[in-house]
Formats: structure tokens, sequence, C-alpha cells
């Protein structure tokens, strides 16, 4: 097979490396994907490759989907039976192709199986970044054939280089995208927390108070309660909103998006937390119910943040059908913390009962 001008490929590059030099191979997949280079990378295939019989799948890919194969060259990469795969169908490519297809790239001095001694290589280790994505680019620009223009669709991302791949295309809408995966990592990463509440279960703070200092101690809790709610206002007020998600026409600010993702987060776990430090607290038996009210009443404004954020990833995963549609998108969500009258209710019945013992 000689591709010529006309040939459409799926990818430019094709990154062929062994899971040992993932943290370098990563820097360039990002630079790559910031000059707008369609690159085949595992982390950023993932639910293409779910499900797929890889041994398939990788050879069509490394055989004849992609422009060029990039191959990154280690004692780790000549040892693994899957680089191993990718290599022999790139090179059974390369017996057909015109020009270079194989692109190895040194990282140590580890000779690769397969190829002359005389083959030039790329010297990572004298060759920064930066000019390796250069010298990518200069391939490309002159090499035969084309990438199919269809633009990935992006959702919510749910890991970290789902993130830097909706970072790196920047489609229409990411900044809501970037916003929904912010509140959905974030939220998973307590998801533990949120397990133990549940279950009204926590660990012992090895504090104890007797009845009088745990009756102040609750007070000054049930205000810092109080205190996230006006802190919820804070960052979903207007100018919070302008500053990240930019004015009508303006791109966003992603530090400031993830940051203010970051922020209401911050006031799911402290909610959290608060509950979880009347549980663990040590008093006396008379105290126990009070305590244990107050901290149910953290059971609605915690379901009220998880019920916001699973509406808005719900909305923002439905983005791109309904841009590409032409059809006019408005999204408006709201989240206000609340208390839930029963909850109240008990709260203020075992105050009460705690206030006549103390002889209030």
């Amino acid at each position: 097979m000689i591709p010529h001008s006309s040939a459409i490929f799926d990818f430019d590059v094709a990154l062929s490396y062994a899971g040992e030099d993932r943290a370098y191979v990563q820097q360039i997949a990002d630079r790559l994907q910031e000059r707008n280079v369609r690159i085949f990378y595992d982390e950023y295939a993932q639910a293409d490759l779910w499900g797929s019989d890889l041994y398939v799948l990788l050879d069509e890919v490394y055989r004849k989907r992609a422009r060029f194969v990039m191959a990154f060259v280690s004692r780790h990469y000549v040892s693994k039976p899957w680089t191993q795969h990718e290599r022999q169908s790139a090179q059974a490519r390369a017996l057909t192709e015109a020009g270079a297809y194989f692109l190895p790239v040194r990282l140590d001095d580890s000779e690769l199986p397969g190829l002359r001694p005389t083959m030039a290589y790329v010297d990572a280790r004298h060759t920064s970044i930066e000019r390796l994505i250069d010298l990518i680019e200069q391939k490309l620009s002159t090499a035969p054939g084309v990438t199919d223009p269809q633009p990935v669709v992006l959702r919510v991302p749910r890991t970290p280089d789902q993130q830097r791949e909706l970072l790196a295309h920047r489609p229409v809408a990411w900044e809501y995208l970037l916003y929904a995966g912010v509140l959905w990592q974030h939220r998973e990463a307590l998801e533990s927390k949120w397990r133990d509440h549940e279950l009204q279960y926590a660990r012992r703070t090895r504090q104890h108070l007797a009845d009088v200092a745990a009756a102040k101690f609750l007070g000054d809790v049930m205000n810092d309660m109080a205190a996230t709610s006006r802190a919820v206002t804070k960052v979903l007020d207007r100018r919070a909103q302008e500053l990240a998600f930019g004015l009508p026409g303006e791109p966003g600010d992603p530090a400031r998006i993830e940051h203010l993702g970051a922020r209401l987060i911050g006031v799911y776990e402290e909610v959290l937390d608060l509950a979880a430090t009347m549980r663990g607290t040590g008093v006396s038996d008379r105290m126990v119910p009070v305590l244990e009210a107050a901290a149910q009443l953290a059971d609605q404004p915690l379901r009220e943040i998880r019920l916001f954020i699973d509406q808005l990833v719900e909305e923002c995963d439905r983005l791109p059908e309904r841009l590409a549609s032409d059809e006019a998108v408005t999204l408006t969500l709201t989240l206000e913390l609340t208390i839930d009258d029963q909850a109240l209710k008990t709260y203020e019945q075992e105050m009460r009962r705690a206030e006549r013992n103390l002889g209030k």
C-alpha cells in the first residue's frame, strides 16, 4: 500500500511505547494535542479500546489508520509483547511505503529487532520535546495523505487524561464540560467519606467533652454548617462565574474554572467533615442523641450537592449533539442548600431535651 495525496487516515501519528516510559510520552502527547495533531494515544482512546479485540484493533491502527507511527525505543519497549505487536504491524506497513513511515525515538541504547542499524533515529536524550514536536510537524507537512477532519466528540472528562484531551481540543462549550468534569472527579475522590456518612459512621476524634463543653462545641459546629450555605452562594455568584467562564463571546479561564469547581467540592467535603466530627467526638450518653440529630442535618445539603453535580454532568454530556444540531442551548441549574424539616424538628427536640438535662 503506497498512500497518495488523497488517502485519508484517522490519525496523523500513532504513538507506540512501553508503560514504563509513559511519563515522557505523555508530554509528547499533550504537546501534539496542543498543536492540533491528531494522535492515537491509548490514554486518550480508552472508550474506543474498551471491550475491543485489542490484537485486531491495534494492528489496524499501526498498520493502516495513521500517517506515521512514532515508536519510543527503550529496554522496556523491546521486551514487551504488545509493543512487539505494534512494531510488527507498523513494519509491515513500512515495507510497502515509498517514504519513511516508522519513526523511532531513542530513549536509551537498546537495539530494536527488525530494524537496520543504519536507520536514522531521533535521540530523546539530546533532543528537546519542543524540537521533537517541530520535527513531527515538518514530517506531516510534506507527507502524502490527509487526516480525517471529523472532529473528536468530547464529553465530560471523568479522568485527568480525558481532561487534558478536552483542554487540548477545546471544542465549543468546553468550559462547561471542564467544570462538570472537575466536580465529578473531585466528588469521586470523596466517595469513601460519603459512604461513611451514609452508614452514620465516623472515626473517633479522641476528643472527649463534658456536657457543657459539648453544648458549646455543638453551637460552634452548627455555625460552621450555616456558613457553608454562604460559601455556596459565593462560588456560584455571577461575578465568580464570569471570571471563570468569560463574558459572552469570550473564552473561559481553565485555571479559574478548575478553582471554582474545587471550591464547591470543598463545601461538600466540609459538610461531610462537620457531620463526621459530631459523630466522632466523645460525649456523654445524654448528648449522643443531639449530636447525631445535628449530624443528620447534613444529609439533605449533601444530597442536593450530589444531585446538582449529577444533573450538570448529564446536561453537559448531551451538549455535543445538541450543539451539532444547531439547537439553541441554555443551561440553567441552581443549587440552594436546605435543611429537611423533619430532621430539623428532631434536632430541636433533642436539643431541648439536652438543655433540660443541663438544667437550662
